[in-house]
């Protein structure tokens, strides 16, 4: 598969509805209101979602988990709607999804994951309206790598980053791949529109003029704004439900990215500024009752007794190696030219074989190892077992411990400062529900997390 070519294959507003959300304290969403518009299922304050809308979504999502509930979408989509609109109102994206400049860009990641969702619930149709050999592109404008190069030849310069100066830019928009048609709607993908769904190493291919891969990727996006005007015109979600979808998408890549940013998103190695802030002041009394009540996170290998056995040459240890693959005791081998001994930390940090023996676990023995050269003797090869490792505890004052303590329980400090903010933006906000869309004769007071 190419750079990039995975676009189409992103995961849509489904599979963040499933399994993307941030961890959150198992509280509901309070309701205050009934919608009785037949054809909206929810508003969060001034924004609806039509049952038209939600059925698509309820489509998709029991095809991975058949039993979901209509409330169970409603009240994520309510989740995504309030606090995606918090980030958008609280800070930009720059700020919102920094770091995330190797990725697709927010808008790209928007775009795709829309389309997949609608191929996903319309998935029949769809592919009848498309027909069989992409009936809707109506002409493929060629494209070659001289034309590549023309565009895109940085003339040798260094390429610090992938933004396009302005007048490049114009040239990529001028420039045609493909024209489209979905019903009497016409449509252009041009290079500009393939640049702007990449992600770093889409447009790295882009910078070794592969037309193949630029042509690959028009086709990939025409298809999706056939699908995007086919939804809006045949779907019977209309123009505004696709906007709807198109919002609840973009809210929840906002609350992910907004959880990442306060240090309550699931990967723990995105480096939050709000996790560095409240570990610069994490007290050192929880430090140490968080060491007392998590003593396996701070163990350490104290010493280990290994044995091991040198050779001058690569094939004398491959055919002691060959004689231990065969069952031959380490031991009876060991006899002409091995060591036992036991080695410590101090050790590991002098001496290459015994920071080998530490990362070893018991057991068998390791393949034949070069040592490292050293000086003008030639380079050995050596087989090391180790037979016994003894474990113990960093000790509490430990920087070790100081640092990954604090961490954790600034992480646990976050997640419980988001929570709390969730749960104000959801009791500040307006949120009305229509019974006969969950299923339900009346609404309740509270719905409850579940996805």
């Amino acid at each position: 598969m190419k750079p990039s070519s995975a676009m189409g294959l992103m995961a849509g507003l489904v599979t963040a509805l499933l399994c993307c959300a941030p961890a959150l304290a198992a509280s509901g969403v309070p309701i205050d209101g009934v919608l009785s518009e037949p054809r909206s299922a929810l508003r969060v304050n001034d924004w609806t979602l039509s049952t038209a809308a939600l059925d698509a979504l309820l489509r998709v999502v029991r095809e991975h988990k058949p039993g979901v509930t209509p409330s169970q979408v409603v009240t994520a989509a309510a989740e995504d709607r309030v606090l995606g609109g918090y980030a958008r109102r609280r800070y930009d994206e720059a700020k919102l999804f920094a770091g995330e400049r190797v990725r697709f860009s927010p808008q790209a990641s928007v775009e795709a994951s829309l389309a997949t969702t609608l191929q996903a619930a319309f998935r029949e149709p769809l592919a009848k309206a498309m027909g069989p050999a992409e009936g809707y592109i109506v002409k493929r404008h060629p494209l070659t790598r001289e034309r590549l190069v023309a565009l895109l030849d940085r003339g040798g310069k260094l390429r610090l980053d992938d933004r396009l100066p302005a007048a490049r830019a114009a040239k990529l928009k001028d420039l045609p791949l493909i024209d489209g048609r979905v019903g009497a709607q016409s449509y252009r993908i041009t290079l500009y529109d393939v640049w702007e769904r990449q992600d770093v190493q889409g447009r790295d291919a882009l910078y070794r003029f592969d037309a193949g891969f630029a042509m690959q990727q028009a086709r990939q996006l025409a298809r999706d704004r056939f699908t995007l005007g086919w939804a809006a015109q045949n779907s019977g979600l209309g123009v505004a439900g696709v906007e709807q979808l198109r919002q609840l998408v973009a809210d929840r890549n906002r609350r992910n990215a907004l959880a990442r940013l306060l240090g309550s998103g699931e990967d723990t190695h995105y480096s939050s500024p709000e996790v560095e802030r409240l570990r610069r002041n994490v007290e050192a009394g929880a430090i140490r009752k968080y060491y007392d009540s998590h003593k396996a996170e701070f163990t350490r290998t104290d010493k280990v007794a290994m044995r091991s056995m040198r050779f001058v040459d690569e094939a004398q240890a491959r055919a002691v190696a060959d004689q231990l693959s065969k069952g031959a005791r380490f031991e009876d081998v060991m006899r002409r030219r091995g060591v036992a001994r036991w080695v410590d930390s101090d050790a590991a940090r002098r001496s290459w074989i015994a920071q080998l023996a530490f990362a070893q676990p018991p057991g068998p023995a390791s393949p034949p190892i070069r040592e490292p050269e050293a000086g003008t003797a030639a380079p050995g090869w050596f087989i090391v077992k180790v037979d016994k490792r003894v474990t113990g505890l960093h000790p509490p004052d430990s920087e070790t411990v100081r640092f990954a303590a604090s961490e954790a329980i600034a992480r646990q400090r976050a997640a419980s400062n988001f929570a709390g903010l969730r749960a104000r933006l959801l009791s500040e906000a307006r949120i009305e529900v229509n019974p006969a869309a969950l299923g339900v004769r009346t609404a309740p007071k509270l719905l409850e997390s579940g996805l």
